[in-house]
């Protein structure tokens, strides 16, 4: 157990910095400049992720499927790996560079920002280093060096951020540099540390190989293009729909709730294979409920605490973003029904039925574009965030049901009390001012740590979890 908390510690340390560097750089951003330049910040890396998900064409996933088979042969399959991801990095590249002044318009709003369309074009290829670089550490089980580069490329970030905006420009063009800076440098640190002693020689290049990892990987993809949609376009429209002050507003608002998702992290990196030994052990369906009625009440409460102190998270970003508060509560049901999704939709994967998430994916993906259209002309970004949450939680409850159908007939009552919690909490600190907000969601809290306290003693949480038994 000492070796397993070790490990997860290891491989948990970098998320945790990680996050706590984003959270910092977050309101060091929004003080240099106005909601309108974070806006178009935002679009870069929205640019960035999208291009991400393309050029991979699940390569990265059948490196780490391929790793245990071809341990003796890392150098080879690192080639072959790479090969097409690195080709269509370059092509994207080139393709950005050439039509500079289109792809400028569509994420500035004008024709004239070709040194950030340029910067953005020679990162892409430092991201393919990067990234399977990472995963190489990862595949090794190196925790605490995984943990390193991680944190290295956050500090990196924050560092030539505060470095230009103080002695370049207090504009987006400083945000801009910075990530493409951070990526550049981490890449090329990864690539002498990690990818430079494998000698790629023309030799290597297998085609049988290559079509077996495409074959893998390429099915992933239309998952990849599904899940981008739930993450992404919220913004997109935002760019399309309003105004780059809404679109900076919003994008400073998931970046405060997107720090809760090393929660969810962290748990799964845990939940996922206990989980599975469980199964293989046969364990009796209570005991996974057990576990996901404490993560669906300690989750709920860390969602109302949130919402009790956004005047903190108002002063954290500052005047000019002080409307962002309005706007993130309901971007609070992202991580909270993710996370416990988690726990509820795991028969999937015990009965071996992953196309069911593509499913999912697709209706959630479908639901959230659906509602950002409505939603975003009358309340703006307030209707990004309640889109993005809404459909999160047609996501909780297609993953459930799925789950709950092939699996375990578990209890649902208390997945739609917190369900009801959230959705009605989210609500009233969106649309409702004054003192009350603060009073119902004071109550609700109250009555949620009488529900932890009354677990801890009946399940007697703390003697079972002291002599090891949760990871028996």
């Amino acid at each position: 157990m000492t070796k397993f908390f070790k490990s997860i510690g290891s491989f948990s340390l970098g998320p945790m910095v990680g996050a706590i560097l984003s959270f910092l750089t977050v309101p060091i951003i929004t003080h240099f400049i106005s909601p309108d330049e974070y806006g178009k910040a935002s679009m870069f890396i929205l640019a960035q992720s999208t291009v991400s998900t393309v050029i991979y064409l699940g390569m990265d996933q059948s490196f780490v499927r391929e790793f245990n088979l071809m341990k003796d042969n890392l150098q080879k399959l690192l080639l072959n790996a790479m090969i097409v991801p690195m080709s269509l990095s370059l092509l994207v590249g080139i393709g950005s560079v050439i039509l500079s002044d289109k792809v400028s318009h569509i994420l500035f709003g004008n024709n004239n920002e070709k040194m950030a369309v340029f910067a953005l074009a020679l990162l892409f290829p430092f991201m393919v280093i990067e990234t399977f670089a990472l995963l190489k550490i990862r595949m090794e089980e190196k925790g605490l060096l995984y943990s390193l580069f991680t944190i290295i490329l956050k500090a990196i970030v924050l560092v030539l951020t505060v470095i230009l905006f103080l002695g370049y420009e207090k504009s987006f063009r400083s945000v801009v540099y910075a990530a493409a800076l951070g990526e550049i440098l981490t890449g090329t640190v990864l690539y002498f540390a990690v990818i430079r002693k494998y000698r790629f020689q023309r030799m290597l290049l297998d085609r049988g190989l290559q079509y077996q990892m495409l074959k893998f990987g390429l099915p992933l993809v239309p998952a990849f293009a599904v899940g981008w949609i739930l993450t992404s376009m919220d913004k997109v429209m935002l760019r399309t729909m309003c105004t780059y002050d809404e679109l900076g507003l919003y994008s400073a608002a998931f970046k405060i709730v997107s720090v809760l998702s090393v929660l969810q992290a962290c748990f799964t990196l845990y939940w996922t294979p206990v989980a599975y030994r469980w199964y293989q052990e046969d364990k009796p369906g209570s005991q996974y409920e057990m576990v996901s009625k404490i993560v669906a009440i300690l989750m709920t409460t860390v969602c109302l605490g949130i919402l009790l102190f956004k005047e903190v998270v108002a002063i954290i970003l500052g005047s000019s973003f002080r409307d962002a508060i309005n706007i993130f509560p309901f971007l609070l049901l992202f991580p909270v029904l993710y996370t416990l999704s988690e726990t509820t939709g795991i028969g999937i994967g015990f009965k071996r039925k992953t196309g069911y998430n593509i499913v999912v994916t697709s209706i959630a993906g479908v639901s959230n574009i659906a509602l950002n259209y409505m939603l975003i002309p009358v309340f703006n970004g307030a209707g990004a965030a309640m889109a993005t949450g809404l459909s999160y939680i047609a996501f909780f409850w297609g993953r459930t049901l799925i789950s709950r159908k092939l699996w375990h007939k578990f209890d649902l009552k208390i997945y739609l009390i917190v369900n009801i919690v959230v959705l009605v909490n989210c609500a009233i600190h969106t649309f409702m001012n004054g003192f009350t907000p603060y009073l119902i969601t004071s109550l609700f809290l109250i009555a949620l740590v009488v529900c932890v306290a009354i677990y801890i003693k009946k399940f007697d949480l703390i003697g079972r979890i002291k002599n090891g038994e949760f990871f028996r």
